[in-house]
């Protein structure tokens, strides 16, 4: 589902301007991200955390040059979700 979807269900479900309704999803959005840059998790309650998770400095490989390079320590975003998303997405039919 693109932005333009969501914007477009959310539209049609609320009878709230497409307008209106894209404004809210991208300020929404520019808050979460303007926060988890910041260090802070963002919890939503029934759907998922995202959370900055520190990755430990570790050896990696450059494959072309067949070497070793140093990986500095660093923040990564992470994403858990919620106990009810993950029950619901495993009832889902295995499609293929």
């Amino acid at each position: 589902m693109t932005k333009q979807e969501i914007i477009d269900a959310v539209s049609q479900r609320t009878g709230v301007e497409k307008t209106a309704t894209r404004v809210v999803l991208d300020e929404a959005i520019s808050v979460i991200r303007e926060n988890l840059c910041k260090g802070n998790a963002i919890y939503i309650r029934g759907l998922f955390t995202l959370a900055p998770k520190k990755r430990a400095e570790k050896i990696g490989q450059n494959i072309s040059k067949k070497q070793a390079i140093i990986l500095p320590a660093h923040y990564a975003p992470h994403a858990k979700f919620s106990k009810e998303v993950i029950r619901k997405m495993k009832k889902l039919p295995i499609q293929g």
